[in-house]
């Protein structure tokens, strides 16, 4: 029983990090977005966070999400099965 509720417990820390990932995303672009910093190296840097970066954020929040998922369903499959 101890590992069934170690992987329902690692599904909800993977979810609860994908939801961190993408209050940070969030957060950190608007900063960004209300920051006075001008210039190539502020364009540069807006242009690699609203196209790169944040779809590398985004990536791994899904894959975070799906891995979380995956544990839950796991464990419960398994409780099905020991009943």
């Amino acid at each position: 029983m101890q590992t069934l509720s170690s992987f329902a417990r690692l599904g909800s820390k993977l979810q609860a990090g994908a939801s961190e990932i993408e209050t940070q995303k969030s957060t950190l672009t608007k900063v960004l977005s209300s920051t006075n910093w001008e210039g190539p190296d502020a364009t540069k840097f807006r242009n690699e966070w609203s196209g790169t970066h944040t779809a590398m954020l985004t990536k791994v929040a899904e894959a975070l999400k799906e891995a979380g998922s995956q544990a839950k369903r796991n464990a419960e499959e398994q409780s099905q099965a020991s009943h």
